[in-house]
């Protein structure tokens, strides 16, 4: 009896320790990946948004047939090859140079280092009850946030000492190989593998059976849309701030800091509460109908010129973002513990998350040009459809006969 709880503590203590360690290597890179590909890499500005474009595609066609080796083969193993290649492929970026190689690396980089987040998810709800995989994921932000601020100013320091950019490789790729090691360590006794095997050559029906379940399809296009908080605050309101209030330039990074504290502090609360009475639902279409204001507000934004109006939409947007998140989190976190088969879950995790990929890919192009868009019609017609997919969400799940039998 005292075995499983000191197993479930270990797991929660390694999920977060990992997850800020995690957070500190990507943070570290990411934060001058741009400076780092255009000088170090010596790649054209132009090439750098393309490149990322390509890791994004290559990152999504590969995340199902990773999920099921993930599956097959064993979750910790693939885990931690997919890791140990990442660790590899940091290093692998002082010897890049020029635009053809940065376009061909970032292709076969994107395949391994997209698919980090299901893997990672798989390990952590194999082991543990539904409730508590829930809430360990909103805990997880936490450390997550803290890891990437304090290694983007690991970053900054080393700039600012002109001590080079290659210590940020070297730290991003030992925190993959450490975050290996816990996890190893962590799960050395426990089972996460399931109780049913799946057959040991390539099957493509297992595959597509992932992608065959009614609700798991509807989860990929109502996460396309209803993620879109996350191009809205990283492209769409700093394009905003620039065009029309340069003197008010602090918004765009007092938005980044405000999400940050909310999400960190308040994920884990909101997805314990989320799981009791079905709550997730609501909480899934709430977001959704947030989005669909929001590029509603978008849309007027873009044609009218009042600035007074567009200020205070602005700050609307920055505020029903952060919930956005902080409530489509909370839900997704319990649609991929719930909706996930325990001998495929990796594959349905990667499943559930392309839709979060397809806007990664589409978001930035989209946003970007409805920034310099002077009719609108982008947004409305994003407006329109997300609003659809929230109301057919609402009957889909019958929250309407819930509150009539209330």
């Amino acid at each position: 009896m005292e075995r499983k709880p000191r197993i479930k503590n270990n797991i929660q203590f390694v999920a977060l320790l990992s997850s800020g360690i995690d957070s500190f290597g990507t943070g570290s890179f990411v934060s001058i990946s741009t400076i780092f590909f255009s000088t170090y890499n010596r790649v054209s500005p132009g090439t750098i948004g393309l490149g990322l474009t390509l890791s994004a595609i290559t990152g999504m066609m590969a995340s199902i047939p990773i999920g099921y080796l993930a599956d097959k083969y064993g979750r910790l193993k693939l885990f931690s090859i997919s890791y140990f290649l990442r660790a590899i492929g940091a290093l692998c970026w002082l010897l890049i140079k020029g635009n053809l190689q940065f376009l061909i690396y970032m292709s076969l980089f994107g395949i391994i280092d997209r698919s980090a987040a299901s893997l990672t998810r798989s390990l952590i709800i194999a082991p543990l009850s539904k409730k508590d995989a829930t809430v360990l994921m909103g805990k997880m932000m936490l450390p997550g946030n803290m890891g990437y601020g304090l290694g983007s100013g690991f970053s900054f320091i080393l700039l600012a000492l002109h001590l080079g950019l290659v210590p940020t490789v070297v730290a991003n790729s030992l925190s993959f190989l450490l975050v290996i090691f816990l996890y190893r360590v962590a799960l050395k006794d426990v089972t996460i593998a399931s109780r049913k095997s799946l057959k040991k050559t390539l099957s493509i029906k297992m595959i597509k059976s992932a992608l065959s379940n009614r609700f798991r399809r509807l989860l990929i296009i109502e996460n396309f849309l209803f993620s879109f908080h996350r191009t809205l605050l990283s492209v769409y309101i700093p394009l905003i701030v620039v065009m029309n209030f340069k003197r008010y330039s602090w918004l765009s990074p007092l938005a980044f800091i405000l999400n940050t504290i909310v999400i960190s502090l308040f994920q884990g609360r909101v997805n314990n509460w989320a799981t009791k009475n079905r709550r997730y639902d609501k909480l899934w279409i709430i977001s959704g109908i947030i989005i669909s204001v929001s590029f509603f507000i978008t849309t007027i934004t873009t044609v009218t010129r009042f600035e007074a109006f567009i200020l205070i939409a602005l700050l609307m947007l920055i505020v029903s973002q952060i919930l956005a998140e902080l409530f489509s989190s909370a839900a997704l976190a319990m649609y991929m513990v719930i909706y996930s088969r325990s001998e495929s879950l990796t594959t349905d995790l990667s499943a559930i998350n392309l839709g979060g990929q397809m806007q990664n890919i589409l978001g930035p192009t989209m946003f970007g040009r409805a920034a310099v868009s002077s009719s609108g019609l982008i947004s409305f017609f994003m407006f329109i459809l997300t609003a659809g997919v929230s109301i057919h969400a609402y009957t889909y799940r019958g929250l309407k006969q819930q509150e009539k039998r209330k």
